[in-house]
């Protein structure tokens, strides 16, 4: 049996500070090798901006790339 004082690894790692979202997708790439996700990532980010950007004063210089 465990000392019921002594914290376990699970309590332990509670104790330690919160990773950032873009830090543990980082470590997530890095752990997976999922690289493949980096490019479709910021292939929808880039599509996200185009139609944030569409609907704004912006819209008249973003179709001139077009």
């Amino acid at each position: 049996m465990s000392d019921p004082q002594k914290p376990n690894e699970f309590e332990q790692a509670n104790q330690q500070p919160q990773a950032g979202l873009v830090k543990e997708f980082i470590a997530f790439l890095g752990e997976n090798k999922k690289f493949w996700l980096v490019p479709l990532l910021l292939a929808f980010l880039a599509i996200g901006a185009l139609l944030i950007f569409g609907g704004t004063a912006a819209a008249p210089f973003i179709y001139t790339l077009f």
